[in-house]
């Protein structure tokens, strides 16, 4: 068996016993660890000028030469002038690590053109948009890995070294023998010959110029973005979300394996999702014009899944007036989902097992084997190790099916990825209903957030629905959830639960209005910080532009209501000098009306 993980840290020879990225600066990482004198260069590309910065400095304290790059079109004319043989073949570069948006030229189009002419060459994509398109599409490109931010500086590392080593049908003589293909005169542009299937890959997106920040945990922090991003369905047409940990596994998964026609057997929990993986590694495969079929084994009685599966010939029972072909037949070039492959009948395993052994088959009541071109995906919520201890599943179907192993996250393990699923499900919700989708009070997220949901993503999108018709106003408020959510609300919940989160005093049409919260409570900064998850998610964009002034509308307030009015009084309350509070009204237009119902 082989379960997909990418946890495991490839270790080079400079590594340290306790697998610690080494800092001296005289260490030299070479290409395969060849003996050589230069060691490994690293070309960076990114258009933010203090990741580039950090990123740099680590590299090449980890013995990496290191050159930098603005923009993706700088690199690709250094190349390009190796092609044209202007430049010498000893310039190319051991790795590329590079950003997917920056202005100009995208990563991807670069990722894609340099796969073309340097197949040989290994590139590792990075990205603060970390879905699932942009993980399938990095590796549709030919890029080597894919490094959703934020991302521990020591696994980029690890990363790296991985790609540096591991070139395949390689051999390592001198610099000049690196690439066949820079013999070839050619002059391309990526920019306009690249056709590639992501929406955004070849429209040039501009980052903002922002410091990121490393945090004592040796974390990249994503970069600020002036791009709005929006998270409608048409935008994400496998409906499969998340920005944790587990699910860019996952994503990451998925780009590998949907070009391979292998075996995958993908486990969960009711509810993760199972079929919705199937159906995106079909969609992204080479079979996706062909047909997609998708069978429930638990769904299906016991003595018809053969006929099912199969298909049957005319007269191989009592009502079988004509030939009738089975899933396998209707899915020949293309893929075949099997979910719950764990209920499916010991004799009809033997059946299978053959199928998957040479692709052939008889028809029920056939005379005639049928051969078919299919690749199979098998899912289910069961432990099939124990099932064949039990003697109730074939232990040599069980390996035949078990070339890649897919785990699924349940969605308690992964919380911070909730309230996108419930702004994404309360939005399709509303488009089922036809009407105006209704949005989540902090208080509400929160206490989905700390809910245990055993149905998984399903359970979510259920209760999504529920809400979208039974919920009164335009805002879900905590009272307003199932009740089996108010069951077991956490204590530190609890004595915020009957609050009135909308006492602050500002204006009804306020957009930070969601997040302020009354004075005696102890958790407004939770409040903030699912106000601004939730705006990043709508595509907003300067939220902090947004949110301190009315930050401190809030704060000037409560030190008016304080004083009774008087300014001075106010303006030490907040730390401010008298011309401050005064400069302040003005700019929040706090009218003298606003200010004596303060003294009143």
């Amino acid at each position: 068996m082989t379960e997909y993980s990418d946890k495991h840290k490839p270790k080079s020879d400079t590594q340290t016993a306790n697998d610690q990225i080494p800092t001296d600066q005289a260490i030299k990482v070479t290409v395969n660890n060849a003996p050589d004198d230069s060691p490994a260069t690293l070309w960076l590309i990114d258009d933010d000028a203090a990741l580039r910065m950090v990123l740099a400095d680590t590299f090449e304290d980890a013995g990496l030469t290191v050159i930098s790059f603005t923009q993706a079109q700088a690199a690709w004319g250094r190349l390009n002038d190796i092609l044209q043989e202007t430049e010498s073949v000893t310039q190319l570069p051991d790795v590329i690590l590079t950003d997917i948006r920056m202005p100009m030229m995208d990563g991807l189009s670069f990722s894609d053109w340099v796969h073309q002419h340097f197949p040989k060459l290994p590139i590792v994509i990075m990205t603060a948009h970390s879905d699932l398109t942009s993980a399938i599409n990095s590796y549709q490109t030919g890029a080597f890995e894919y490094l959703p931010k934020p991302f521990d500086l020591d696994d980029a590392v690890a990363t790296i070294y991985k790609a540096i080593n591991y070139q395949p049908n390689l051999v390592i003589e001198s610099k000049a023998t690196k690439s066949d293909t820079s013999k070839t005169k050619v002059t391309a542009d990526p920019t306009t010959n690249i056709n590639t299937k992501s929406d955004t890959k070849s429209k040039p997106i501009n980052q903002a110029n922002t410091v990121s920040k490393v945090s004592k945990v040796n974390k990249v922090t994503k970069p600020k973005t002036a791009v709005k991003v929006d998270t409608s369905a048409n935008d994400n047409p496998s409906g499969i979300i998340g920005q944790s940990q587990a699910m860019q596994t996952v994503f990451r998964a998925i780009g590998r394996l949907a070009h391979s026609p292998i075996t995958v057997l993908i486990t969960g929990e009711s509810g993760t999702g199972k079929e919705l993986v199937a159906s995106a590694l079909h969609q992204h495969s080479p079979r996706h014009q062909q047909p997609f079929i998708a069978l429930n084994m638990a769904a299906i009685p016991h003595d018809l899944i053969e006929s099912e599966l199969f298909g049957h010939a005319k007269g191989a029972f009592t009502g079988a007036t004509t030939t009738r072909p089975g899933r396998f037949e209707q899915a020949d070039g293309g893929t075949l989902f099997l979910d719950e492959i764990g209920d499916m009948p010991f004799s009809t395993q033997t059946r299978l097992l053959r199928v998957l052994a040479n692709g052939e088959f008889y028809r029920v009541g056939g005379q005639q084997p049928v051969k078919v071109n299919v690749r199979i995906i098998a899912a289910t919520h069961q432990n099939l190790e124990e099932l064949v201890k039990q003697g109730k599943f074939r232990e040599d179907l069980f390996y035949r099916l078990n070339v890649i192993r897919l785990p699924l996250p349940p969605l308690r393990t992964r919380r911070e990825d909730i309230p996108a699923l419930a702004t994404y499900f309360m939005k399709r919700a509303a488009d089922q209903m036809d009407t105006a989708p209704k949005q989540l009070h902090p208080m509400a997220v929160q206490i989905m957030q700390s809910f245990e949901w055993r149905g998984n993503v399903r359970q979510l999108e259920n209760v999504c629905l529920w809400l979208t018709v039974m919920a009164t106003g335009d805002t879900v408020m905590a009272e307003d959830l199932p009740p089996e959510l108010l069951e077991n609300i956490p204590s530190d919940l609890e004595p915020h639960l009957e609050q009135d989160l909308y006492s602050a005093g500002v204006d009804s049409q306020n957009p930070i209005q969601q997040s302020q919260i009354s004075s005696n409570t102890t958790s407004w900064q939770q409040a903030l910080a699912v106000w601004a998850t939730q705006s990043l998610q709508t595509g907003e964009t300067d939220i902090l532009q947004t949110a301190t002034p009315e930050f401190e509308r809030v704060l000037l307030t409560a030190a008016l209501n304080h004083s009774g009015g008087k300014k001075i009084a106010a303006a030490n309350l907040l730390g401010w000098g008298r011309n401050t509070l005064t400069r302040k009204l003005q700019q929040l237009d706090i009218t003298a009306s606003e200010m004596q119902r303060n003294s009143d």
